[in-house]
């Protein structure tokens, strides 16, 4: 992206910055489709800031299908985190470390969230298709190349849906993030494995290279919070000084756990995200759970927590992001039309076009 264009994306991003404080000061407003009707129909444009990207594929002269479009939203994870003089999110802890156990809420998992979570990535799963057509990626469908040569991976698994959520956990070092799995309105998933590439039809694998014909998976993850020991931001909701400094209410988007950006198939290649894309505006708040929010299952597990803390063991600490829907949509379309640009650049510079 050029000099201008990336300070024309900064500034556009700070005015959204300045009407969402606005918006999502105060009371927060329920995730469903009738919060988010402003951010669905908002024109996404083509002034984003794009994130940069690592790795690379080989596209000239091939015809080439998507095979899936993986969204992996963050809806809550376990974290260490330090103390601050025996304190922590206003709780006096004794000890010096403990485990910030957080989810969103609303829950994303629920009916009405999830039904608006899947407009959110119908509209991304459109801006792709605008993006690509823009940067002259031309896309074969599917059924001709699988019809002629076979797939390498069958996308045969669903994505999440009301009722039926789709979770994986990824953790990394000592901090597990907790995702829901969506994809667009009538497209499947392929199956992960352990690392996330298996070494897939054989066949197809030795038909790919000698045709010219590739497949390719997408992958994007937009994560809610910023896990970072230094941060000490507040959020615009709290009456206070906002979450622990452990955690903040921050969305980014950033590399796909066991996924990449793109995954070439037949060459094995992947371009992933060299860097995370953070959005500053607000959208959530950070709080301790109420005794009815902390999910135990019974009263016993409370008293083991408890007990923990007493004796100088680590404490848990649970933790609800609550989220405003309206600017919570706002800022995933925004952040999935980042990950469309990304893809979009990646595949018009695998085809040998110039930039």
């Amino acid at each position: 992206m050029s000099r201008t264009a990336t300070h024309l994306a900064a500034l556009l991003l700070a005015l959204f910055s300045a009407a969402s404080q606005g918006q999502t000061a105060g009371q927060p407003q329920p995730l469903n489709t009738d919060t988010i009707a402003e951010a669905l129909a908002r024109p996404l444009g083509a002034a984003v800031s794009v994130p940069r990207t690592r790795g690379g594929i080989d596209l000239k002269g091939k015809r080439f299908y998507i095979a899936e479009y993986r969204v992996l939203i963050d809806q809550g994870g376990e974290l260490n985190a330090w103390t601050r003089d025996g304190a922590l999110m206003g709780l006096q802890l004794k000890s010096d470390e403990a485990i910030i156990n957080y989810r969103a809420a609303p829950d994303l998992a629920a009916p009405k969230a999830m039904q608006a979570l899947q407009a959110l990535v119908d509209k991304a799963w459109a801006d792709l298709q605008v993006r690509l057509d823009a940067a002259g990626v031309v896309l074969t469908p599917a059924a001709d190349i699988i019809n002629a040569h076979g797939a390498i991976f069958d996308a045969t698994e669903a994505g999440s849906s009301p009722g039926h959520p789709q979770i994986v956990d990824n953790k990394t070092g000592d901090t597990t993030r907790r995702y829901l799995v969506l994809a667009p309105t009538g497209t499947r998933l392929i199956r992960q494995v352990p690392g996330g590439i298996d070494v897939g039809n054989l066949g197809a694998r030795v038909s790919y290279p000698s045709n010219k014909v590739e497949g390719l998976s997408l992958a994007l993850a937009v994560n809610l919070t910023g896990l970072d020991p230094s941060s000490k931001r507040a959020s615009s909701f709290a009456p206070g000084p906002g979450g622990g400094e452990a955690l903040s209410p921050q969305m980014e988007l950033g590399p796909a756990p066991s996924s990449a950006l793109v995954h070439a198939h037949g060459q094995r290649a992947l371009v992933n995200l060299s860097e995370a894309l953070v959005l500053a505006p607000e959208f959530a708040r950070l709080r301790v759970a109420t005794p009815a929010e902390t999910g135990r299952k019974s009263a016993l597990d409370s008293l083991l927590s408890l007990g923990r803390n007493l004796t100088g063991g680590k404490p848990q600490v649970d933790a609800v992001l609550e989220l405003d829907g309206p600017a919570t949509a706002r800022l995933l379309a925004y952040s999935l039309a980042a990950g469309n640009q990304a893809i979009a650049d990646t595949l018009k510079a695998a085809q040998g076009a110039a930039p």
